[in-house]
């Protein structure tokens, strides 16, 4: 069966990845130049020395089916263990370690997170900017045709038996919106309907051969800072940098504001931890974060219609939780279940 899948973060490269090992053609769409959707990574500095990670910048795992990943992946020496607690920053002062968040194992990638998105698509057929303008449902399957028809902007098409979306639930519904008006998708769409994401803005800074700061991340409780990393301890990079991401308040307040205004506020209420210098980069960039974190989301591990000729399912963030994990896992469930559905001769 030829199944496509609409972007390629980690929901849908995992559910690829077991498709495509179980005799599947995949084809996975990415409307962007890379993969790893928050798993995202930057390059600066001397020839691009600089690795940060500002998306997600690390991972955990509770289930034993993310545990089994995240072994895969130290195995092949993308991922290896950081520390097992953070730090903290509120209107009291700086915590070495976070009183209340439990300790726990978190792990990083040195080559940066977006080594795991290309170790995973590395047995798929993933077509990089590639922008999806619809979705067409063809006869459900009937007359011997694939049911399903993606659109491109530039007018060209692709025919699939299947199709799978893994974006964001707001790009996904929007999607949905344009194949045909059936009742398995008007249900779908009334159940994305109901999810919510945050934003945010990710500073990132470097500061040259100054010394690196013993605390490796931070989360902060103000109304500008969420969390701040230290992606020297990640990595050999001869350079310190920094990865401050802003609350969804002070994101979505500051989405249109001059560039150069919302970095100087940013590092200013990063110095009241860190120290003076950190107001001074020697450069900065941001970045600016539509679907940063899926707030509120759907108690089911995907979403899939009721036409059989014309199979349509849904995986992310927003099913059975708001991690990195709950999406991967999303991916899995969607996977095995096409598996026994859909054996593959």
């Amino acid at each position: 069966m030829r199944i496509g899948i609409i972007g390629a973060g980690i929901a849908g490269l995992s559910a690829g990845r077991l498709l495509a090992e179980h005799g599947h053609e995949v084809i996975v769409l990415e409307k962007s130049r890379g993969f790893g959707g928050r798993m995202a990574t930057r390059y600066a500095g001397l020839n691009n020395g600089a690795v940060m990670d500002h998306g997600t910048g690390y991972l955990t795992a509770k289930s034993d089916a993310f545990k089994s990943l995240i072994n895969e992946l130290v195995s092949k020496n993308l991922v290896n263990e950081w520390d097992e607690s953070l730090s903290l920053f509120n209107e009291d002062g700086f915590y070495d370690i976070h009183p209340s968040l439990e300790s726990q194992k978190m792990y990083v990638a040195p080559k940066g997170m977006n080594s795991i998105g290309r170790y995973l698509s590395r047995t798929l057929d993933v077509r990089l900017n590639q922008q999806v303008s619809g979705i067409t449902v063809v006869s459900s399957g009937l007359m011997n045709k694939r049911p399903w028809v993606i659109n491109f902007l530039d007018t060209s098409v692709l025919e699939l038996d299947a199709l799978i979306i893994a974006t964001p639930a707001t790009q996904a519904l929007g999607l949905m919106q344009t194949a045909q008006d059936e009742t398995p998708v008007r249900f779908m769409n009334s159940l994305l309907a109901k999810t919510e994401y945050e934003t945010s803005i990710a500073v990132l800074a470097g500061y040259g051969s100054r010394e690196i700061p013993t605390w490796k991340g931070v989360v902060c409780q103000n109304d500008i800072l969420k969390w701040v990393c230290n992606e020297s301890t990640k990595r050999e990079m001869g350079e310190l940098i920094l990865v401050a991401q802003t609350t969804h308040a002070f994101a979505k307040e500051n989405r249109n504001s001059d560039a150069s205004a919302i970095v100087k506020q940013v590092l200013a209420e990063v110095s009241k931890f860190a120290g003076a210098w950190a107001q001074n980069p020697e450069w900065s960039q941001k970045h600016f974060w539509l679907f940063n974190r899926c707030v509120k989301s759907l108690n089911m591990d995907f979403l899939e219609s009721s036409d059989q000729n014309a199979p349509l399912g849904l995986i992310g963030d927003y099913l059975n939780g708001t991690t990195l994990e709950t999406s991967y896992l999303s991916g899995l469930a969607l996977a095995e279940h096409w598996i026994n559905k859909f054996p593959n001769p």
